[in-house]
Parts: structure tokens; sequence; C-alpha cells
């Protein structure tokens, strides 16, 4: 008993009941039949033109059309449905009494499997049906594996994206994600913005609570930067050891300050304990800021540059400080 689900297309109904019956003592027992083009199209969920998309519950492993129908013939219906994506590696074999080498032709071109002749007999249909629907299960069995390839490598790529301690973006993400956003600010007239943070004495709170105490305060200050920094077009990344990185995309220099204070608020606010720290009994940060219009001119390495300098001003009083590196004109640095 095979209950492969099988549609048959065609407006007679002695041919559809002859077809059902092959069908049935052949071992189908998921047999449906629809009179013509428009009760197929409505069974599917599609408009009297055959546009639209099938309704889930009416998928089918197989179509029996008939050749031969008043208004819409076989070739149409059959060119129609084989333009729906959902319909497309659903198999249709041909009903026809005409042989003539074109019309065999064009049926092969429409994306037809196979044909049958008039008038049908059951041992050829049943084995042509076979052949069709073990057709149908390769084709189903190699997508399956496409996408469970597809899922593999979106995965593969995630993780080659992804900081493997504090789970944001990690140096690589960071390159990729500010060329993007710099071509697409060049393209707009918008600013960029960079926020570039260090821990205060990260080595001495690895020396005195050691390397796991060390990566869990590194994920704690990833969570608190991923909970300020929460619009789609921005990204938090680990930019290197205890150093983090924010991209601001739109953002002018006075925007990212705000942002920077915010971080700084939410690391203060944590109150991690950093007893040794010269600067806090509670760990703190640096932050240097850089705002710039991209030019095309200019590659995206200046952005950092300037960010850089401002987190060096910031790391020489240390301290939750905030350095905003002031507007200038940049120099002529070839992309």
């Amino acid at each position: 008993m095979n209950t492969s689900r099988i549609l048959i297309i065609d407006d007679s109904p002695e041919s559809r009941t002859l077809l059902r019956r092959l069908l049935e003592t052949g071992g189908y027992t998921q047999v449906l039949d629809m009179d013509g083009a428009a009760a197929a199209f409505a069974w599917f969920g599609l408009d009297e033109e055959g546009r639209g998309t099938p309704r889930p519950e009416a998928a089918v492993d197989l179509i029996l059309l008939d050749l031969v129908m008043p208004g819409l013939d076989g070739l149409e219906v059959c060119r129609r449905l084989k333009q729906l994506p959902e319909l497309q590696d659903v198999p249709i074999i041909m009903v026809t009494a005409d042989t003539a080498d074109q019309n065999l032709r064009t049926v092969f071109d429409l994306g037809a499997v196979d044909y049958i002749n008039k008038p049908v007999k059951r041992v050829e249909l049943c084995a042509r049906v076979k052949s069709a629907l073990r057709l149908k299960a390769e084709m189903d069995r190699r997508l399956a594996l496409a996408r469970e390839l597809e899922e593999a490598n979106h995965q593969l790529r995630w993780m080659t994206l992804v900081d493997g301690l504090t789970g944001i973006a990690n140096r690589r993400c960071f390159d990729e994600f500010l060329a993007r956003e710099w071509r697409r600010c060049l393209r707009e007239g918008q600013s960029l913005a960079l926020c570039l943070a260090d821990i205060d004495f990260f080595k001495l709170y690895n020396d005195i609570y050691g390397h796991l105490a060390g990566d869990d305060c590194l994920k704690q200050v990833a969570s608190l930067f991923s909970r300020v920094v929460n619009r789609p077009g921005d990204l938090v990344a680990r930019y290197g050891g205890e150093e983090f990185a924010i991209i601001l995309s739109g953002a002018d220099a006075e925007g990212a300050r705000v942002v920077a204070e915010r971080v700084v608020d939410a690391v203060r606010g944590a109150a991690i304990p950093h007893p040794h720290s010269p600067v806090s009994e509670h760990l703190s940060l640096c932050i240097g800021v850089a705002a710039i219009k991209p030019q095309v001119d200019l590659a995206p390495q200046i952005l950092i540059e300037y960010a850089d300098k401002a987190l060096y001003q910031a790391k020489e009083r240390r301290g939750n400080r905030v350095v905003v590196m002031p507007p200038q004109d940049p120099p002529i640095c070839q992309a």
C-alpha cells in the first residue's frame, strides 16, 4: 500500500474514474481528482489564472495531467504550475492520445517528467507512476541534504564571526562590518562613529583573581555593552583581549559620546569588584570615541586610528573616562 498523494487533473469524468480505479488497484490509497484547470487551481488555493501561493495542506507528490482540456489545456496548466516555487519539484505526468513529436517536446520543455498514452493500461500507468514517485523521493532527499548543508554552512559562518568566550562579534566580524558600513555611509552621505573601550588594569585583575574569573568578567562586560547598544544597525565586538569596540552607523561624535557614557554608567552600576585597581574599587574602563563622514579617498582604518588616539588619551587618566576625538580634516588614506 502506497501513501503517496496523487492528483489527477482531467475534464473527463470517465478518464478520472479510470485513472483513479487503476491507481487504487495498484495499491495507491491517496488519489484525488479535479475537473480541469479551474478546479485544480482552486484546490491549490490559487486564483483563476493559477497565481498565488499553494496551500500547505494541498501538497501532492505527483500530478497526472490531461493534455487536451477545454479552456486551459494541459500544456498551459503545466507551465503555470511549474512557475510556482512550491510546485516546481512535484513531478507531472502528461496523459495524452497525442503522440506528435512537437507536443511531446513541449511537454518535456515545460517540466513534465513523463507521459502516458491513451488508452491507459494499468501496468504501464503503475510503472510510470512508481518511477516518477521514486524520482520525487530522491529529489526530496537531495533537497533535505541541501538544506542541512546550508544550515551547517550558516552555523560555520556564524562560528567564524562570533567570539567564543563572550558570544558577541569577534575581530573578523568587526572588520567586515566596518568595511560594509563604511561603504553604505559613503553612498548615503552619513556619518560613522566608532568607540574603542579598554578595561582598566585588567592584567592586574587576571593576576589576582585568575584567568577563569577574568573570563567571567569579560562575559559580564560584553553583556553590559550589548544591553546598552541595541540598535539593529550597530555592532558590539570584542576587539582583542580586554578591548571592546562599538560601531554606530549614522551616528556623529556627540551621539557616540552619549552611547559611550551610557556604557560607562552600565559598567559603574554593575559594581564588579576590583579592589586592587589604582583608580577604583570597582571595575572601570576607558573609551575613545571618533566619528567621520566616509570619503572616496579614505579607508575605514582612519576611523580606527582616530578612536585609538582618543582611547590613548582616556587611558592616561583611567577610571571610566570617555574622550572624544574632535572633528578634524583627515589625512589622505587611499582605500
